[in-house]
């Protein structure tokens, strides 16, 4: 059952910061529309990579997906092609650009005094930070509402990131490669009442079915009108917070344990956000309280996905971000760091989630090595280079062969 919780989690990081602001009739247009759902997509095939191991997962695909569209706004050639591909955006730069700024707007008017949705960018420059452009800096700025730092540190990066998060993130990246050039940041903190409340006077410890054996978690109790969706092989339910515009999606298999490692495919996903804004009907609602916390570096799925040049020191094109040739100054990216926390009671939920990209400079690069693979019959000589005297010398036909 454990794998039944990382789908509600995976399903609410998704939504709750995703699509509904969308769904809900907001004044999003196409471009937003399609970099929402890049994200989204995006975001469940990293959910798919990290399913494969044990264990609860909470990630942000916003998150993730504006971290990584800095990133994009600083790519060129080859490199910005594959990475628009594997982040599933179809936009063009400008586009991409123009569609982060609507977004943070429209997402900027789901706050109220019930429902804190905070999101913030940062562009953090190390000492070596003086090689980015200034119209990398700019666009950054104009776009992403990003703050800029000059001559940061790991102290900076991490202070930034507590602050953002209320500090339910004390601390995202670990070290600072002294080549890195820059530090992008994104940062999501949502804290919400739930439109009706648990009674706190209800919860109490009932059995969860985990995928073997069973455990014995606080459960709460609710009993209100929700929307509930009947989908083949499983049920969904949405559970709104203050306001209805942002929900939990909540998804339960038919079965114990059956398919719960798997994302519904879009096209399913879709039509399920249809489904759930249906009238709502009367359930007994019954949901553990839960907390999680994941921390991941995301360079491994991405590559999975099929990004390479990006981390490629051959191949990187980032000379957008300097303005100058990639030959002059080769950057690549050298982190992707995310981390997610969520708390859920019976008041509401409090959620933060952080995602760090850092840039370097690529160490020179190595001359293409020769394959010399001593795999048949070999002479050898040991030679005294001053003397030139050769002080053993041998064939071996059998290394095995001791004599």
């Amino acid at each position: 059952m454990r794998g039944m919780q990382r789908l509600m989690m995976g399903a609410l990081c998704a939504l709750a910061i995703g699509p509904f602001g969308v769904h809900a009739g907001s004044a999003a247009n196409d471009g937003t529309k399609a970099l929402i759902a890049a994200y989204n997509g995006s975001g469940q095939r990293l959910f798919q990579a990290f399913a494969e191991k044990p264990g609860n997962i909470v990630l942000s695909p916003y998150s993730i997906g504006t971290a990584m569209a800095m990133a994009l706004a600083g790519a060129r050639g080859e490199t910005e092609i594959e990475m628009a591909k594997v982040l599933g955006l179809r936009l063009s730069l400008d586009e991409i650009n123009a569609a982060n700024a609507a977004a943070l707007a429209d997402l900027g008017a789901a706050s109220s005094p019930s429902l804190r949705l905070f999101i913030a960018n940062a562009l953090m420059l190390t000492k070596k930070g003086g090689v980015i452009s200034e119209d990398y800096v700019s666009t950054l700025r104009e776009k992403y509402a990003a703050e800029v730092f000059r001559g940061a540190d790991l102290a900076t990066v991490n202070d930034w990131v507590k602050q953002k998060t209320a500090g339910k993130i004390d601390s995202l990246l670990s070290r600072l490669d002294p080549r890195t050039v820059l530090v992008l940041l994104d940062a999501v903190y949502f804290k919400a009442r739930w439109e009706t409340l648990f009674d706190a006077g209800a919860t109490h410890k009932e059995p969860f079915r985990l995928l073997k054996g069973e455990a014995e978690v606080q459960m709460m109790h609710l009993r209100s009108d929700f929307t509930v969706a009947e989908r083949a092989g499983y049920r969904a339910i949405r559970l709104p917070y203050v306001g209805e515009r942002v929900g939990m999606i909540v998804v339960l298999p038919d079965k114990s344990g059956a398919e719960v490692d798997k994302w519904p495919a879009e096209d399913e996903f879709q039509s399920l956000l249809a489904a759930l804004h249906a009238p709502a009907q009367s359930v007994q609602l019954s949901l553990p309280r839960f907390r999680a916390s994941f921390k991941a570096d995301l360079v491994a799925p991405f590559e999975q996905m099929g990004m390479h040049r990006a981390f490629d020191a051959w191949a990187a094109d980032f000379s957008g971000m300097t303005g100058k040739p990639q030959s002059a100054v080769p950057l690549q990216i050298d982190q992707i760091v995310h981390r997610a926390v969520i708390d859920v009671g019976e008041e509401g939920t409090e959620a933060a989630a952080a995602t760090g990209v850092t840039v370097g400079v690529a160490a020179a690069p190595m001359q293409r090595a020769i394959t010399f693979r001593v795999d048949r019959p070999f002479l050898f000589a040991i030679v005294d280079d001053v003397t030139g005297a050769v002080l053993f010398a041998g064939r071996i036909v059998d290394p095995r062969q001791a004599s």
